[in-house]
């Protein structure tokens, strides 16, 4: 207890200081003269959030979208209704054998130091990203691109090694983060490490990181997309979501995400604060431990599957942010979409399966939880609580975020059951790309080395992998859909590679002055349109 309050005493003297030391000053068009009786805007811009960036540097970057997206650029996006779009690119193309795909840049994009951005950037950025001498963290993800090629400064084309129907929504993953050649060749792998590090065409300027305290970011008034609307962006790191409700609620703060479920239905009453909400594109599901002696059997999945009472689960935990029971795999606005239906609790067919697996009385099990994810340890509870009702007998274990991360460390299944062995663990699985090609088939496809660096539970199914790899290698997009479908099916019914919880919402607080906030339905916010009204 003191030493939450000396911590939230901490965050409130930081807070404070920041809160003060912005001037009030007109953005936009809304007037600059308070006596004329015309809207007054701040200067600055302030959020509180959970945790630090891990690094500036979308290729290494694993921790979210959050700032990235602000400081960099890419070829291409995601618009705010979800639609692939130019970012650096003015008009791309892919030719006739499907393998050619040439993309014309922009003229005139500056890098924050005032270089122009030029393919010789581009190009730097791809030979990086696609080394499979010296690999980044995401160069198996885009492994599909063969190489990148300078047609002039301001053309380039990517060569695929077959036929790519995912490209356009791989794009814009993170990993696509555009860099400066020189900055590359500088700094190596400690390229976004410290804000030197840290040289971006995107709208804000990264100037000032003080790590797991704050950042400062400044608006860059040659981005290529125009102006920001608001001057300065201030990320303070409030790890505790208490803490951050307060600093919101006293307005020492313009907003603030992961807000427990409590305090957002309580802020829906407050006048002074507001409360955005779109659906998002991931969820919480209970992975399954395919390499686990027992639970690789797929009728004791399917009984485990049916042991719980997702509905009055996701009620209890996340009612109160206004989110719904998963359906499928995928959410609804991916592409290859398919409602499934809420898999409803049958403990009768959960002991049938049982029985049959060879269990009638049930076993024992170890399931990892954790508070990495919003109300992660009480899930893990309530789940120990249904199987116990058809004799399953769970011990939990909740580790810490350290523990979380290192278990995805490359293990194999041998490895990774010598040292936690976990049946079931509790999983955040986005859908960034809203295709699935990021979405399922690099979670859920065989791992070709057999270790758990992306396929955590080490899920191999043969016509899952068939489909996938498929959907991948041709740009038959009808054919594409067909098949996410049907991996569905296999994934969330048949063959069920864990138990799928809760939708989630994409939630951010805001005091009543914050005005046009908005978000893509990947959960990018766009920041450049934002505003804090000074009244």
């Amino acid at each position: 207890m003191k030493r939450a309050l000396a911590s939230l005493l901490a965050v409130m003297m930081v807070l404070t200081l920041a809160a003060c030391g912005g001037s009030t000053t007109s953005s936009g068009s809304s007037g600059s003269d308070a006596a004329s009786g015309e809207v007054q805007y701040k200067d600055t811009f302030t959020i509180a959030t959970k945790s630090d960036q891990e690094i500036m540097d979308g290729q290494m970057n694993v921790t979210n979208d959050f700032v990235l997206p602000q400081v960099y650029s890419q070829l291409l996006k995601r618009d705010l209704e979800g639609n692939i779009v130019g970012d650096v690119a003015e008009s791309w193309n892919v030719e006739e054998d499907g393998l050619t795909w040439t993309f014309h840049l922009k003229k005139g994009v500056k890098f924050h130091s005032g270089k122009e951005l030029t393919a010789e950037d581009v190009k730097a950025t791809y030979d990086r990203l696609l080394n499979e001498e010296d690999p980044v963290r995401y160069t198996q993800t885009m492994g599909f691109i063969d190489r990148c090629e300078i047609v002039d400064d301001y053309t380039i084309q990517l060569i695929t090694l077959e036929p790519a129907g995912p490209m356009e929504a791989s794009l814009t993953l993170r990993a696509n983060t555009l860099l400066n050649k020189d900055y590359i060749e500088k700094y190596g792998k400690d390229l976004g490490t410290s804000v030197e590090s840290v040289d971006g065409t995107g709208p804000f300027k990264l100037v000032e990181w003080n790590k797991d305290e704050d950042m400062h970011l400044v608006r860059f008034d040659d981005y290529f997309g125009g102006p920001a609307a608001t001057e300065n962006i201030v990320i303070q790191i409030v790890p505790e979501a208490s803490a951050r409700a307060i600093a919101l609620e006293s307005h020492q703060v313009d907003a603030a995400n992961g807000i427990n479920a409590e305090d957002v239905e309580r802020f829906k009453e407050d006048e002074t604060l507001n409360v955005f909400s779109i659906p998002g594109p991931g969820c919480h599901l209970f992975q399954f431990n395919c390499g686990h002696p027992i639970v690789q059997d797929t009728k004791v999945r399917q009984a485990i599957s049916y042991a719980l009472d997702r509905e009055t689960l996701v009620e209890t935990l996340w009612g109160g942010l206004g989110e719904k029971p998963r359906d499928s795999v995928a959410p609804p606005a991916a592409f290859g979409y398919i409602n499934l239906g809420v898999i409803q609790q049958d403990q009768e067919k959960a002991r049938q399966l049982l029985a049959e697996a060879g269990y009638p009385d049930g076993f024992d099990m170890t399931v990892m939880c954790t508070d990495v994810y919003n109300r992660g340890v009480e899930a893990g509870e309530i789940v120990k609580a249904q199987l116990a009702e058809v004799g399953i007998n769970v011990t939990l274990e909740v580790v810490d975020s350290s523990k979380f991360n290192e278990a995805w460390s490359g293990w194999t299944a041998e490895e990774f059951n010598e040292n936690y062995g976990w049946g079931m663990f509790l999983m955040g699985a986005g859908y960034i790309t809203l295709d699935g090609d990021e979405g399922l088939k690099r979670r859920f496809a065989t791992s070709d080395a057999g270790i758990n660096d992306n396929n955590y539970g080490f899920y191999s199914n043969a016509e899952v992998d068939e489909l996938l790899n498929g959907a991948a290698a041709t740009v038959d997009q009808e054919w594409r859909e067909q098949a996410y479908q049907r991996a569905a099916e296999i994934l969330y019914l048949e063959d069920p590679v864990g138990c799928y919880l809760n939708s989630r919402n994409e939630i951010v607080c805001l005091t009543a002055q914050v005005e046009d906030f908005n978000m893509t339905p990947v959960g990018i916010y766009d920041w450049p349109s934002i505003r804090v009204r000074a009244d």
